[in-house]
């Protein structure tokens, strides 16, 4: 059995988006429980990597156990469709949804122009 390049960086990309979710919900928690926003940029630097690592990974994985190297143009090829290629989309799909989910966790919205925040509702 062997799969096309399409299905391999598909199954890549969801493994990848999983380990975002993942990694996005654990570096909130910590931020909330030690109250410490210096600390954000090493994180999503660690983040990108995490996504990047598992990204490979699955790639990798799935290269040479379901087909031959050879048959995707060769080690080298593979190496660089899962370690290099993927850094643009990869850091590029963080970005957006750090910042989506960065407005989705916090409990207020600042009113601009004035000191006023409101707090959002929360649903049961």
């Amino acid at each position: 059995m062997s799969l096309s390049n399409g299905v391999i960086n598909t199954i890549s990309a969801i493994v990848a988006i999983i380990s975002m979710v993942l990694v996005l919900l654990i570096q909130w928690n910590i931020e909330r429980e030690t109250k410490e926003r210096r600390l954000s940029l090493f994180f999503h630097v660690i983040n990108v990597l995490v996504m990047l690592m598992f990204y490979s990974t699955s790639q990798l994985a799935l290269y040479g156990s379901i087909s031959t190297y050879k048959d995707h143009g060769g080690m080298l090829r593979v190496l660089l469709e899962a370690v290099l290629l993927p850094i643009p989309f990869i850091t590029t799909i963080y970005v957006l949804a750090a910042i989506s989910y960065r407005s989705y966790v916090r409990p207020y919205v600042k009113v601009k122009g004035s000191n006023l925040v409101i707090l959002k509702r929360r649903r049961r």
